[in-house]
């Protein structure tokens, strides 16, 4: 019954994903799935009393932030070159130009 909040934030991540088209949804739906898989990990650190697993925990919540910002730049520089955020413009990633 424990797992029950992060298996739940995890299904929501990964229907976020699935279902909408839009770079920054769709990035936040990852950023929601993560946040799950940590979660879940952190309840089984709780409940088998490990160090080792936790000091990893530890490390994995700044990268998590380091990669949440350079995804979000990518996102915003791409939906600043072709005015939307739709991904099914992102599909070449080609000069529209020439």
């Amino acid at each position: 019954m424990m797992y029950l909040p992060p298996v739940l934030l995890a299904l929501t991540g990964f229907v976020v994903m699935i279902r909408m088209r839009q770079a920054i949804l769709l990035f936040m739906g990852a950023e929601i799935f993560l946040s799950a898989a940590n979660w879940g990990a952190l309840l089984a650190v709780q409940h088998g009393g490990a160090a080792r697993p936790a000091i990893m925990l530890l490390f994995s919540i700044p990268v998590a932030g380091a990669e949440a910002t350079i995804g979000l730049s990518v996102v915003l520089r791409l939906a600043r070159r072709y005015r939307t955020t739709e991904v099914r413009a992102f599909e070449t990633l080609k000069d529209q130009e020439g």
